[in-house]
């Protein structure tokens, strides 16, 4: 209108036509001059709706009877058929293309044409000029702007009708592409554009043209940031398609947070909001190229609607989405604005399992959260934030507050919550205040909490008084930041959760954190080490603000840290989280020690000894310390097979030597890490972990080049240690080392060099924390484990990983078909025959370690190879010839995590349709085809159950199966733990059959089918899994016994036969293996858990490190129950030598009892228990010494409280009934129970410990237990 009355203004129209404008937007606007057309010649209406061309009807229809020509622009004003001018006569054609760009030179010239061609006046009309494709855009605005400049000199003017410029306001900027197809973008660009400017934020549109390098200064004043915050609007390729990198530096100048605007290509709207996955699989893509960007939050905003007038799409706003999006960037920019000492941070960390052993990170962060958290305080210090007149924590004194005061409290220890209440240190929401939070949801989720939790404020983490009740939230607060414990995800607060199958919504208490948080608190960010926001059910890609996420979080920005091997794209893409990676813990051979050291020099003596006395005494203490050690469970041979002659021990002794030099080059993580710190000279390995970690890097090829050089052992290390400690040339130390100078050696120091740098500037990931917190642009960084991929570090980056659409790659492909050879191969030699069926556990981070290794050994086995588009990317499969094949078609059952199941569902449904090819394969060869066979008689039985012919086909034929959608675990990782709650593995296999029985592909997505899992099941002769990071194993989360152990579980359930479990180990590249799990688990267990100089390295990092040793003892409880004869009763032996009689000297009970006993006793009380269900039978003393100790550090430090002590109250009463302990020392520990659980124990008489297996021993007595550690899914 504005533009209109401007071009009506020009002498050379208002001296021959009067010309007046009026606003349509709504029937409010119509003044009272506008009811009365009657008396127009001409009469232009554009793009009116309903109400206003009802209102307006008949005046207008006057004024046509009266001789006016009447004008309609856009289909549904048309549509009103008022009109009598034909915009499809070319006389006429131009009035149409003067309004597809609306500038004040076309309307001119509009008004010109009219004049002549309806008011007989004379005058010179000048065709319409084309709209610019690129620059500066406003709905409002008379023109494209070619630059900034010209923009805020129309921006900045005041009018009545617009928001104008306001410098006191924000400055968000839009980028976009080419405004080549203005119907279908700009219903989206101007939604935008009145949703910010309606918060009072300053919007400048601009286009990206990688074409252009000028296209950024769209958003640059004065060679800075104009704007605040950038919103992308998703293109379907990098910001800059043709270089990345450019356009990240673009993105650099800016130096702003970047927020990822998705509009939807195919979908739309009601196909959008209707569906659990979000952005659909064939649009991931464009989230894939935008994280490797370094743009965050991927928010849908725009769905595809057809105009049913035109029959063309247009990119349609969804309007509660867009609001979402307004706000989120409002709060980024707030954090870029907002003075840092004004500034509100909540740090939230590990507290899941309700009690005081296992507060940090998840467990396989291997991060020093205390160390991390004492350096980020001091830092958000010097960077001018308000953390209180005190003085600040130590790591230690961090550690002592987060275990003792900062953590979660179990249901079962209302009077350790009560006691947490008394202490003060925690925040009290009132139930009335909850309650008018919760009575603002929308009635289906409240009925969905109401449904799991009952009705508010719930019981989890509730006090009551006698003024009502509470929910509370611990705290540790130094002036405006907050610490504490994430809101326990609930699963294990009372059985019927526990054993649930289906999702779960947020407890009470967590909705009550998040919103108290935003709503008392008003927390300007959330800096988190550890989230369950992430897990909570919604859309798999892409939240709606409607989801659980959504509403927990609202507008708080939320930054979150991850291990550099992370994959990071569940919690980008379901809790809009910006990551900040950060180095693994330094990766460090694990040498030799104790009787594997004893066993190596014994070998050796053996081989060199000449009388046959002393041979034999040699050959009795290498058998007798194989068997001590477990070595011969891990080699799979039988000892006394060995043993009986001379041959085949000494053919054994070979084997045996090359797996002592295994275990010996095996790396090892060496502590944990603190975020900022590197390797330097003060180290605790004296200076020679950077040397050790680089060397890791350099890999065998570095070691070859040296060895040709001089084989001697110890020189790569000293050439190692002469150039990046003693800082000598590669030259120089060679010279030094070996006499002389290798071109090849000399090019892997330099390399050295260069790796040793990356390492070192690690040392920025608290820097860029704080950047992330002062709403700045971080730089995005590919994830990946530093041995098998050097160009991951540094660290401090915005992770990303690759775009799924190339998985798996061709290399991934060839190393798949090797193992699917090895296998079949292995198969026969070992059983005569073929697999027929071959189980498979996959999950999403290591896809993303090893590009789709694990899915290419899948489709050979089927029989099926990939079928790849121009440019690489996976399109489809297709069936390998059966002659070319060469041996039958292998049936396969796939269980995925639901990670995986979410992020790449597009291989799930590429995995899916390879079963089914094959299953349909019509082989002309005289090879079996296993999948078929079962197939058709999985048909049958179907059939047999009344499914109909085509219900049975599909079904037959589906072989992927996960959690239930919107889950994530499956489940048995908290009942296992939970061991008072079942007596019977059966009753954990059957719960894992529940969980896991949820088919998907391409015929069905999530239906639930148990009695299809079982039959599918039935016959799977081995299982796989996957490691492909050398800083995680078998033993260090629970998630790998649950899965890989859960399913051979299931298959004995179901078959009667436990089947055979295999590792792909994929930690070396080009260097791939299949071991058997007892292999590569008892390599864990001596290169790792035993071995002395793992302990030490976790001795340094305090409380942090007291935390891998209880949780490996409760993973080793984990592989106990789930997989028979794996873990044994000599493992249990070593295990109590080791952390218990510290047979190695390492000061163990002085270091638990001051860094965190609560972690012995959780480690004492698991034990205690592995003996009362009957899986452990040690001496008598040794059972009433672990009672005794555990009573002992009770009654001098309190109650643990996790769910294996207090929450298992038929152990404690087996505590007191075998303790030899002295009456008043066992009253002491009854009282401290009582009041710490409100319930009783019989002091009966000490000594008579319950026998396992006994009514006593193994009856429930809780209704409520404790969380596992790490329970967050790490798939």
């Amino acid at each position: 209108m504005i533009t209109v009355n401007n071009a009506s203004a020009d002498p050379e129209i208002s001296d021959k036509l009067n010309v007046t404008a009026y606003s349509g937007r709504t029937v409010d606007n119509l003044t009272s001059d506008s009811y009365n057309l009657s008396n127009s010649k001409v009469i232009v209406l554009e793009n009116l709706i309903a109400s206003v061309m009802d209102t307006l009807r008949p005046t207008v229809l006057e004024a046509r009877n009266n001789g006016a020509y009447v004008i309609a622009i856009g289909d549904s004003t048309a549509a009103y058929n008022l009109h009598n001018v034909n915009l499809q006569d070319p006389q006429y054609s131009n009035i149409t293309s003067y309004f597809q760009y609306p500038s004040a030179a076309n309307f001119k010239q509009l008004l010109l044409f009219l004049g002549v061609n309806f008011c007989n006046i004379t005058a010179t009309v000048q065709a319409p000029v084309t709209r610019p494709v690129e620059g500066i855009y406003h709905p409002d605005a008379p023109e494209i702007y070619s630059n900034l400049t010209d923009y805020l000199a129309w921006y900045t003017s005041t009018s009545a009708d617009r928001y104008a410029y306001n410098s006191s306001n924000p400055t968000v900027g839009i980028i976009t592409s080419k405004y080549t197809d203005m119907d279908r973008d700009s219903p989206l660009i101007n939604a935008l554009v009145r949703s910010f400017e309606s918060n009072n934020v300053n919007v400048v549109v601009g286009t990206y043209v990688s074409a252009n390098r000028n296209s950024i200064n769209y958003f640059i004043k004065d060679g800075v940031s104009f704007v605040d915050a950038m919103i992308v609007i998703s293109m379907g390729a990098t910001l800059n398609s043709q270089n990345q990198s450019l356009g990240i530096e673009d993105l650099k100048k800016l130096n702003v947070p970047v927020i990822d605007g998705i509009r939807l290509f195919n979908s739309n709207v009601s196909a959008w909001e209707e569906s659990s996955i979000g952005v659909p699989t064939s649009e991931l893509y464009q989230i894939a190229y935008a994280e490797s960007d370094g743009i965050i939050e991927p928010i849908v905003i725009s769905a595809k609607e057809t105009n049913p007038a035109t029959g063309k799409q247009y990119n349609q706003p969804i309007d509660y989405q867009i609001a979402w999006l307004t706000q989120r960037t409002i709060s980024w920019m707030e954090l870029r604005r907002k003075d840092n000492w004004e500034k509100k941070i909540v740090i939230t960390y590990y507290s899941e399992g309700g009690g005081k052993a296992n507060v940090g990170a998840d467990i396989d962060y291997y991060l020093d959260t205390p160390a991390s958290l004492a350096k980020l305080l001091a830092a958000l210090k010097e960077r001018g934030y308000n953390v209180g007149d005190g003085p600040l924590p130590t790591a230690t004194e961090l550690a002592t507050l987060m275990t003792q005061v900062g953590s979660n409290v179990g249901t079962w220890a209302p009077g350790e919550l009560e006691k947490r209440v008394q202490n003060g240190s925690v925040i009290l929401i009132p139930e009335n205040l909850y309650l008018q939070w919760f009575n603002e949801l929308s009635a289906d989720k409240q009925a969905e909490m109401i449904e799991h939790w009952g009705l508010g404020p719930g019981k989890i983490m509730v006090y009551e008084n006698a003024t009502g009740k509470y929910i509370v939230i611990p705290k540790i607060q130094y002036g405006n930041i907050l610490l504490t414990p994430e809101p326990v995800w609930g699963w294990l607060q009372d059985n019927s959760t526990l054993y649930n199958t289906g999702t779960l919504p947020p407890t009470h208490n967590c909705l009550a954190f998040y919103f108290w948080m935003n709503k008392v608190y008003h927390a300007d960010a959330i800096f988190s080490i550890f989230s369950i926001v992430e897990l909570m059910p919604g859309k798999q890609v892409g939240l709606s603000a409607k989801d659980w996420g959504a509403i927990l979080l609202q507008d708080m920005p939320i930054i979150h840290v991850l291990p550099m091997d992370a994959q990071g794209i569940f919690d980008r893409r379901r809790a809009n989280m910006l990551i900040v990676d950060f180095m693994t813990p330094i990766l460090i051979p694990s040498g030799l020690y104790g009787d594997l050291a004893d066993l190596d020099q014994d070998i050796s003596l053996y081989n060199s000894a000449v009388d046959e006395t002393l041979k034999n005494g040699y050959k009795a203490d290498i058998i007798n310390k194989t068997k001590t050690l477990g070595i011969d469970q891990g080699l799979g041979v039988n000892l006394e097979n060995v043993a009986s002659n001379t041959s085949s021990f000494e053919a054994f002794l070979g084997s045996l030597k090359a797996y002592l030099q295994d275990l010996k080059t095996t790396y090892m993580p060496y502590g944990s890490h603190t975020l900022g710190e590197t390797p330097n000279g003060t180290d605790p390995l004296n200076g020679t972990a950077m040397v050790a970690m680089v060397e890791a890097m350099l890999g065998n090829e570095y070691k070859d080049e040296v060895a040709a050089v001089n084989p001697a052992e110890g020189l790569t290390t000293s050439l190692l240690s002469e150039v990046l400690i003693n800082n000598l040339t590669p030259e120089a130390a060679q010279n030094k080392i070996l006499g002389n100078v290798s071109n090849e050696v000399t090019k892997y120091l330099n390399l050295a060099l260069n790796y040793a740098s990356r390492i070192s500037n690690c040392s920025c990931e608290i820097t860029r924390i704080l950047d992330a917190l002062e709403g700045k642009y971080i730089l995005p960084g590919q994830n990946g484990d530093p041995i098998r991929n050097p160009d991951a570090l540094p660290t401090g980056r915005n992770l990303y990983t690759f775009d799924s659409r190339i998985v798996p790659t061709e290399k991934a492909w060839d190393a798949g078909v090797e193992l699917a050879k090895q296998l079949v191969n292995d198969q026969l030699q070992k059983t005569g025959s073929y697999p027929q069926k071959v189980a498979f556990v996959l999950w999403s981070v290591e896809t993303s370690r090893h590009q789709g290794i694990m899915e290419s050994e899948i489709f050979y086995l089927l029989g099926v190879k990939l079928v790849r588009d121009s440019k690489g990317r996976v399109k489809d499969v297709e069936l390998i010839d059966s002659a070319t094949l060469g041996r039958p078609r292998i049936d396969v059952v796939i269980t995925v995590s639901g990670l995986y199941r979410d992020m790449y569902s597009d291989l799930v449904k590429l995995l899916d349709k390879a079963v089914r090819l094959a299953a349909q394969a019509n082989d002309t060869t005289t090879y079996s085809n296993y999948v078929k066979e079962h197939s058709e008689a999985i048909y049958q039985s179907l059939l047999n159950e009344g499914y109909s012919e085509t219900e049975a086909r599909s079904l037959s034929m589906s072989r992927v199966f996960s959690e239930p959608p919107g889950a994530y675990t499956p489940g048995i990782q908290e009942v296992i733990p939970a061991s008072e709650t079942w007596n019977s593995t059966d009753e954990v296999a059957d719960f894992y059959l529940d969980r896991m029985c949820y088919v998907y592909g391409n015929d069905g997505w999530g239906q639930k089918s148990s009695s299809l899992f079982e039959k599918v099941l039935n016959g799977v002769e081995v299982c796989q899994f996957s490691r492909s990071s050398n800083v995680y194993g078998v033993l260090d989360h629970p998630m790998v016994a649950a899965y890989l152990g859960g399913l051979g579980m299931a298959i004995e359930r179901v078959s009667g036969k436990y089947p055979e479990l295999y590792i792909n180990n994929l930690r070396e590249s080009g260097d791939y293996k299949i071991e058997t799990l007892s292999q590569f688990f008892n390599r864990d267990l001596l290169t790792r858990y035993l071995n002395p100089t793992w302990i030490s390295g976790m001795q340094g990092h305090g409380q942090d490190g007291t935390r891998y040793m209880d949780t490996f003892v409760e993973n080793l409880w984990m592989w106990q129950v789930t997989t028979p004869g794996l873990v044994t009763e000599n493992t249990w032996n070593m295990v109590y030598e080791t952390y218990i009689l510290d047979k190695n000297n390492l000061g163990l009970n002085e270091y638990f009892n001051t860094n965190n006993p609560y972690a012995k006793q959780s480690m004492l009380a698991r034990m205690v228990e592995t003996i009362r269900k009957g899986y452990w039978n040690p001496s008598a003393e040794v059972k009433t010494a672990l009672i005794n100790e555990f009573i002992q550090s009770v009654n001098e430090y309190g109650v643990t409280c996790c769910h294996h002590t207090c929450g298992n109250l038929v152990l404690n009463q087996m505590m007191v009934t075998g303790s030899s302990l002295s009456m008043e020392q066992l009253q002491q520990y009854v009282a401290a129970f009582g009041s710490a659980t409100g319930q009783s124990l019989n002091l009966g008489t000490p000594g008579s410990t319950p026998q396992p297996g006994s009514a006593q021993a193994t009856s429930g007595a809780s209704s409520s237990v404790g969380a596992s550690s790490g329970s967050q899914p790490a798939t």
